[in-house]
């Protein structure tokens, strides 16, 4: 299927056939792996210039000596030489040459063999997704060198940007496609430097992903199926105390507080008799399941063909009260007359997404000494109690719950028509309609320390239709060794938004949830929004090519768009690229070892415009504002956004230099990629004073750089022994961030108080005080004093941790903040290996999957409060190696129960102390973590029946397997996951590698799963 598509497109453009003298020879190419057509194979006669292509069925015909040897031979198959022998009509079987099977690639606006490419693109295998559930995301993450991804959120070649970095996706030539299910995909290419991003303009800034879906071939009716089911877990607990540990810990920190008080919890004196108490994270855990099912058929003839591929998927998280339902339907069809050629690929999908306030993180402070449950409350949940004043998680996932209910329409319908050989003419229109309704509604209820009433509902809705219109022309030319591609166009693309959000309180029923019926009409609210945005575009591009020896190509696009005025609207992107195949020339020839060796060198411009619009205008928001005149509520509306008509683009510089090695006939590869990409004109948010009138909202300005280096390797070994096949592939990325320039601020503090953006540093380093140890003993907080004999700590005791005095003033203040550490790591890595054999019984297959990071920080802000033994809150197990300068044997006033505390001073633990007088919970690099790992994300071992067996039976194909996800983690963080993302949902990579710092962490950590499925084709 995958194959069909690409050699579709080389026999489009391969329209000669040079005929021959002698007989009329007739033959059809089919690849021996499904027995479909071979479509573009060449056929020669061997010492000759005669010969031809084969057809969409895979057939040819030419002229030639009945004595004749054939040659015939297609990118990813092997070559073969085929004697006639006096026969007229052949039929060849091509055999698949692994080695080679990316040599055609996906470009902006058109294709390209690999051996040709003078730019820096990556081809993502697309057996890659076959080897576990979310294989796109693996694949991506653990096989494509200079491509990161933590929790869904993609980011290539570093960070070049504090606003949106995510790369665009490309889907069968619609900017912005929507992702297909990887059942569908054909083709993945990552373009990665500025020659090969150029031909999208701003978009490309971040990197582009190209991703062609499988379509429809010529002859019977095919019908595949691919489905899978599991379950899933967390891949590593956090413990926490146990009621008793609990109990033990905060009438310790109750006595060190103050070793003369009286007032001990009475539930807390007898620690032994609680026991284990209640565990809320394990009310709130869950074995998930998840499943898929995509079922496609697909056929036609020469002239017409179809693909139509249906999706339902389900999945619930590891928490309760949570579920994920996914409908998709794609029609996809190309249509051929004469020279007019038309095609659409249309997905629908719908996305419905049931949650509740699960949170997490809010568990874990969850006292194990109270129940969880209170059969005599009327909600039937308990409140928080025994010093605490924190929600009941389980009973607010209960009593509050979100509705969301999402329907996309993307796609795109083109047609192309060649009006002589070469020179062809697209029209390229897409669509993409989105719609989103989110209901949210929070019962009347009260519980001890948590109430809310009367109950309140709350409905948003969002409408986004987007038109994509491209007009582009090109001309293909092979004038002897020369060869010339050029392409030109023009496009267009509008976007239009409306939002509606509505609420009221006191509802007459939970299942009666109508705005109108309120019982309180004051409490009604609404709000809406609207938003329009355009752009306009032309581009470039010439590749020239001589002899497949000497490789040039210019980019050149020029975008304009709505979110700058008109004097700074439009921003011009060239880029140039250059390929020497070295391997080519003469005196390379008896260095026959060396399959293929190209040097490659590229340079280009690139912009971003992801910025909110209308930045160059003044802004007035309606939303929710209103004031009293005569006793009257009066609509009225505040200044949003102050106007900075000269905002600009951001544009970034980008230069990269490579080669490719392939030796040991094409079995040994070998890419290495340098790159420099430099950030100017930064879209920055400069924050203004509030006594201008503007609340919260700042102007965004032209004030920075940033810079990104780094080297990519990826190495791939393959080979075939008699029934063994076997692949070996690795990748290693380094990247060096820093930020250049910041206008007129010093630095950017995020929300989360952790981390700090200024100018000589990384993005986002954390930033905090520097701990020197415990105190051992009383007498050493004595000795820790200024030039002038005042303690530096002096609320501090023996336990307490030590806090560095940087600027040496004499006391600890912001001015003793540093650098603690950094979220980007030093470098990533990813390893896969394939087995499969081939034996009488079928196919057996082996895969697995290993990723890693080294060198990366993580900010475990769950820890500030999990070990604060401030409070009476919960604590990890971590606690219980807290310090004590002396054994401690503690008889409780209230219950007279002794408890002996053993002495314990060889810890990085500090003491329990009620109150944290010397604020060891102050953010300092004490919560600073190597977040280094090396996981193994996907093992999988598969079963292919035999052909021959299936047969019998009008299948085709019968796959079976079965595996694992995230079963092995090597890594020294404490947290649920190292692998953490991005505090920020919108990607603004200010709060990268911060963990836990809400209640509802948005990094939530990856799960380790068990899975099965079945792919069947007949």
């Amino acid at each position: 299927m995958k194959t069909k598509l690409l050699f579709l497109l080389a026999f489009l453009f391969c329209t000669y056939t040079i005929w021959g003298q002698g007989q009329t020879i007739k033959g059809k190419v089919t690849s021996p792996t499904d027995n479909e057509p071979i479509i573009g194979a060449s056929v020669m006669v061997k010492g000759t210039v005669n010969g031809t292509i084969t057809d969409i069925d895979g057939n040819f015909q030419l002229s030639a000596n009945t004595n004749a040897t054939l040659v015939i031979s297609f990118v990813g198959y092997i070559t073969q030489e085929i004697s006639l022998n006096g026969k007229t009509n052949v039929e060849v079987l091509l055999k698949e040459d692994n080695q080679m099977l990316d040599d055609v690639v996906v470009i902006g606006y058109g294709t390209q063999k690999k051996a040709d490419l003078s730019s820096s693109i990556a081809v993502l295998n697309t057996k890659e997704l076959g080897k576990v559930p979310g294989g796109l995301s693996a694949g991506l993450q653990s096989s494509v060198a200079g491509v990161q991804m933590t929790n869904g959120r993609v980011r290539i070649r570093g960070v070049g940007s504090i606003n949106n970095t995510d790369p665009l996706y490309v889907v069968d030539g619609m900017i912005g496609g929507s992702v297909p299910d990887e059942s569908n995909i054909a083709s993945i290419q990552v373009l990665k430097d500025a020659a090969s991003c150029a031909i999208y303009g701003a978009r490309g800034a971040n990197g582009v992903i190209v991703i062609t879906t499988k379509r429809g071939t010529s002859g019977a009716v095919t019908v595949d199926y691919d489905g899978y089911v599991g379950w899933k877990t967390l891949s590593h607990e956090v413990d926490m105390l146990n009621g008793q540990e609990l109990a033990e810990l905060i009438n310790e920190a109750m006595y060190n507080g103050n070793p003369n008080r009286t007032d001990y919890l009475e539930a807390l004196s007898n620690p032994a008799a609680i026991g284990e108490g209640y565990n809320m994270l394990d009310e709130l855990k869950q074995t998930a399941f998840y499943q898929k099912h995509n079922l496609s058929v697909s056929g036609g003839s020469d002239k017409a063909n179809f693909r139509v591929n249906t999706t339902y998927s389900t999945d619930e998280p590891t928490f309760i009260r949570e579920e994920y339902k996914n409908y998709g339907m794609q029609f996809i069809s190309d249509f051929t007359k004469g020279n007019l050629k038309l095609g659409e690929t249309v997905l629908i999908k719908r996305n419905d997404h049931d949650w509740s306030d699960c949170k997490i993180l809010g568990a874990q402070k969850w006292s194990s000494t109270m129940p969880i449950y209170d059969p005599t409350s009327e909600t039937g949940f308990a409140g928080a109690g025994n010093g605490t004043d924190c929600g009941n998680p389980v009973a607010e996932s209960y009593l509050n719950w979100y509705k969301g209910e999402g329907t996309t329409i993307n796609g795109n319908i083109w047609a192309t028509y060649e009006f002589i050989p070469g020179l062809k003419y697209k029209f390229n229109m897409g669509v993409d309609m989105y719609r989103y309704m989110q209901q949210h509604y929070i019962a009347d209820y009260t519980i001890p320390y948590e109430t809310h009433s009367p109950d309140e509902y709350t409905m948003s809705s969002t409408k986004t239709n987007r038109y994509l219109y491209e007009n582009t022309l090109t001309y293909d030319k092979v004038i002897g060794k020369h060869s010339i591609n050029a392409l030109v166009g023009i496009t267009s693309e509008e976007t239009k938004g409306l939002g509606l959000n509505a609420g009221a309180r006191a509802m007459p029923s939970p299942d009666i949830l109508i705005l109108g019926s309120t019982q309180d009409n004051s409490s009604k609210v609404v709000g809406s929004s609207i938003n329009r945005s355009s752009m306009f575009s032309i581009l470039g591009r010439v590749n020239y090519s001589y002899d497949s020896k000497y490789m040039l190509t210019f980019n050149f696009r020029r975008d304009g768009s709505s979110n700058f005025s008109k004097n700074n609207r439009y921003g011009n992107f060239p880029s140039v690229s250059a390929a020497w195949r070295i391997n080519q020339e003469k005196f390379m020839k008896k260095l026959d070892w060396i399959s293929d060796l190209k040097i490659r060198a590229s340079w280009g411009m690139l912009g971003n415009s992801n910025i909110n619009p209308y930045q160059y205008q003044s802004t007035v928001n309606f939303n929710y504002i209103w004031y009293y005149l005569n006793d009257s509520r009066v609509s009225g509306a505040l200044p949003t956004t102050p106007s900075n008509p000269d905002v600009k683009w951001e544009t970034q510089y980008s230069t990269d230099f490579g080669f490719d090695l392939a030796v040991l006939d094409n079995r040994l590869s070998l890419t290495v990629d340098y790159y420099y990409k430099k950030t100017k004109d930064m879209l920055i948010e400069v924050p203004i004073s509030y006594s201008t009138g503007y609340m919260g909202t700042f102007p965004t300005l032209n004030a920075g750089s940033i810079e990104n280096q780094g080297v990519e390797l990826a190495l791939t070994y393959r080979n075939h022994i008699g029934n063994w096949d076997y692949s070996v592939s690795g990748n290693l990325s380094t990247v060096k961030n820093k930020v250049l320039d910041l206008g007129s601020n010093n630095a950017i503090f995020a929300s989360n108080s952790v981390t700090k953006t200024a100018v000589g540093h990384s993005i986002g380093q954390f930033y905090g005080y520097v701990t020197d140890g415990l105190f051992q003993s009383d007498a050493e907080v004595q000795a820790y004093r200024n030039s002038k004999g005042e303690l530096i700590q002096p609320n501090a005791a023996a336990g307490d941790i030590r806090f560095k005095d940087l600027d040496g003033n004499g006391q600890l203040t912001d001015e003793d903040k540093t650098y603690i550490g950094n979220p980007i790591p030093d470098f990533t890595y990813g390893l896969s290996a394939d087995v499969s054999y081939e034996g009488s019984f079928g196919t057996i297959d082996f895969s697995m999957i290993w990723q890693g990071s080294q060198g990366n920080d993580i900010f475990n802000y769950s820890r500030v409060d999990n070990e604060g033994m401030h409070h009476y809150y919960n604590n990890t197990k971590e606690t219980l190696n807290r310090f004590r300068a002396e054994d401690l044997t503690f008889v409780n006033p209230v219950s007279g129960v002794t408890t002996f505390y053993p002495k314990n001073t060889d810890t990085n633990m500090p003491r329990a102390v009620i109150g944290d007088p010397n604020q060891n919970r102050r953010l300092s690099d004490r919560y600073v973590e190597d977040g280094s790992y090396l996981r193994l994300k996907a093992i999988t071992l598969g079963y292919t029946f035999q052909k021959t067996l299936l047969s019998k039976y009008g299948i085709e194909k019968l796959r079976f397997y079965l595996g694992a996800k995230n079963l092995l983690t090597f890594t020294s963080y404490s947290g649920y996951d190292p692998e953490v993302g991005d505090q920020n949902r919108y990607g603004t990579n200010l709060t990268r590698g911060v963990d836990g710092m809400s209640l509802w962490d948005p990094t939530f950590p990856n799960t380790r799963e068990f899975y099965m499925g079945l792919q069947l084709t007949f």
